[in-house]
């Protein structure tokens, strides 16, 4: 019988379906445009809240949100200090079992690629794990992606100072008027570098030599501006404790008399200890270069390391993901695997990044839309050439490819999050009462604390985008709502939101707003979720692009459908659902062509109508 022996699973974050379909019919897309011919393409529906952590934990498991516990970025327990939430990307708060583990039991061998959702402490016993860590964070790294300049005092920005060269040895006797200064790569674990600043004749200063020791004889690199570095092994320390990590630069920026200079440097990843087993992280930095986990990145202002410009952001994924075509071919050639997973975040880091620019239904007059969806089709470039790669390369006849997205983006109008607007309708009505109140970041990244609560004046908060917790005595630990006044506090809430009416829809923008308990339609229940569930309407004044919206959500070009393409044996050829289907439906469909039980806690169905007729009769008569 015509079915899979293997499957390789390829996560695409924040690709929305309908956008792919437009960047595939303008040949953006080619060879996602061919695996759709060859196999079948499907609308999904994202679990709310339409995030990354709770909808990678979804695909992962099969379960609703509700039974494995992701509800958010950020994890609040009923019952619980509002001061224990606990990270969506931890293993330890999910209560479902994943398909790898699934897998395992069946005797089959799994290779984790920089998967996404919950990925540490490892939950893998058999196969390989290669890092995993959220796309603006590494529990590994031993820096972040920084700039030095000499030119800026932003709070991102580490200032250098430009003075003349001083005590270097071996110096060119034809250099004229060098000069110098020095970075302190790391955080904890520091490595000092100097960097001498030298020109050509006629052509001021173009070129900057990179030295560990101030000895022009043992430079170990030039660039000159636009131009990265090769990479580095330096030595990190603090104190006793010694790390080799791995490093590139780029001359950002130098003025033609030397003394206006910036550098970006890329994330300071170690050499090892991002693996499981040990060991296999040395062997890819030795054969396929250094890993690169997480890109310099900007969402509407919010920096997660350092931000130098659009150029530099796709020169960095376009690296990243040549690393991990070639890092799939080897780990696929040279270890057994059954189901290999590799996840890329570049759609989201993009849309999340320009979106608001790119929608012609959002970006303002003076924007040109044009330039940012530019930028959108150069990143979703880089994604399709690795799709067509990983395919021509690594699936064969026995391989079902298996591509899936967890959420899409969407447009949108304000500079103030829904978290911020429903804090200050609560404060308004008295709800909510801060001791010393600050802002909190954008919705689609993990909140950043908002000051300290009066607790014992507050009866509700906002958390996580769609949550509201009442602050109920007897449950919560400084409860203060008497729970003969929960529904009518619950009822006041709801009335408010109500109430409010948005400065660009001129009405309510809640789409829906539900008591927890009537939540359950929705595969959220237990206690992980707010006493009010909430969504809101696409087209509103706040800043974000998913999360907050309906799975079924559209605004111009895109939407927050999520979707999967299905290629290989078993699997009908160029057809495309005509209905949506779930994302929890991904899981048992794998696992049932595998041949293998279905991760145990798995609550979806197997889509049955993208299999050809051989699998069909198959099932139907071993039944």
């Amino acid at each position: 019988m015509d079915r899979p022996k293997r499957a390789f699973i390829l996560g695409l974050d924040g690709a929305s379906a309908d956008l792919v379909l437009f960047l595939m019919k303008s040949n953006v897309m080619p060879n996602l445009l061919r695996l759709k011919r060859k196999g079948v393409f499907i609308k999904a529906l994202s679990s709310l809240p339409t995030h990354t952590p709770t909808n990678w934990t979804t695909i992962s498991t099969g379960a609703l949100p509700g039974t494995h516990g992701i509800t958010g970025f950020s994890i609040l327990t009923k019952g619980k200090s509002y001061l224990e939430r606990k990270s969506g990307f931890d293993t330890r708060m999910v209560r479902a079992e994943f398909l790898w583990q699934a897998a395992e039991r069946a005797g089959k061998k799994c290779i984790l690629l920089k998967w996404a959702g919950p990925q540490f402490p490892v939950t893998l016993k058999h196969g390989i794990q290669i890092d995993g860590c959220f796309c603006v964070s590494c529990i590994h790294e031993i820096s972040g992606p920084k700039l030095y300049s000499s030119i800026r005092n932003d709070q991102h920005v580490v200032r250098i100072n430009v003075r003349n060269a001083n005590e270097w040895r071996n110096i060119p006797s034809h250099f004229i008027n060098p000069l110098e200064t020095e970075l302190i790569l790391g955080d904890d674990l520091k490595c000092k570098i100097y960097l001498l600043i030298t020109g050509s004749k006629g052509k001021g200063y173009d070129r900057v030599a990179i030295s560990k020791n101030k000895d022009f004889n043992d430079v170990i690199g030039f660039i000159s501006p636009g131009e990265w570095s090769k990479w580095f092994k330096f030595i990190f320390k603090s104190g006793e404790k010694c790390i080799e990590g791995t490093v590139r630069l780029k001359l950002v920026w130098l003025s033609s008399d030397g003394n206006q200079i910036e550098i970006y440097c890329s994330q300071i990843m170690p050499v090892k200890g991002w693996s499981y087993p040990t060991g296999v992280d040395e062997e890819l930095v030795e054969n396929i270069g250094p890993f690169l986990q997480r890109v310099g990145y900007i969402q509407e202002g919010e920096i997660y390391g350092a931000w130098v410009d659009y150029e530099t952001f796709i020169e960095e994924l376009e690296y990243q993901h040549r690393w991990f075509i070639e890092a799939s071919k080897y780990l696929s050639k040279k270890y057994e695997w059954d189901l290999f997973f590799l996840h890329s975040h570049a759609p989201d880091y993009i849309l999340d990044s320009v979106i608001r620019r790119a929608e012609p239904l959002t970006a303002s007059k003076d924007t040109d839309n044009r330039y940012y969806m530019e930028l959108i089709k150069r990143t979703f470039r880089i994604v399709d050439n690795m799709v067509g790669e990983i395919y021509d390369e690594i699936i064969d006849g026995e391989t079902l490819l298996a591509i899936v997205s967890d959420h899409g983006v969407i447009g949108y109008h304000g500079d103030r999050s829904i978290t911020q607007i429903i804090r200050d309708i609560l404060i308004k009505k008295k709800l909510l009462v801060y001791k010393k109140k600050t802002s909190v970041g954008v919705a689609t990244k993990p909140q950043k604390r908002s000051g300290e609560i009066d607790w014992s004046k507050t009866k509700a908060i906002v958390h996580d985008d769609i949550y509201i917790y009442i602050n109920l005595k007897g449950r919560e630990p400084h409860g203060i709502v008497d729970p003969t006044d929960y529904e009518k506090v619950r009822d006041e809430i709801i009335e408010s939101l109500l109430e409010y009416r948005d400065p660009i829809l001129g009405r309510s923008p809640f789409t829906l707003i539900l008591r927890a308990e009537d939540a359950e339609i929705l595969g959220l229940y237990g206690d992980r979720i707010g006493d009010i569930i909430f969504t809101v309407r696409e087209g509103g004044k706040y800043s974000e692009g998913h999360g907050i919206y309906l799975p079924t959500a559209r605004y111009g070009m895109s939407s927050i459908y999520a979707f999967i393409l299905l290629a290989g044996p078993g699997i009908r050829e160029n057809y495309e659902f005509k209905r949506p289907v779930h994302l929890i439906d991904l899981a048992p469909t794998i696992s049932f062509l595998l041949g293998f039980p279905p991760p145990q806690d798995s609550q979806g169905s197997i889509l049955f109508e993208a299999f050809n007729e051989e699998i069909i009769n198959f099932y139907f008569k071993t039944r």
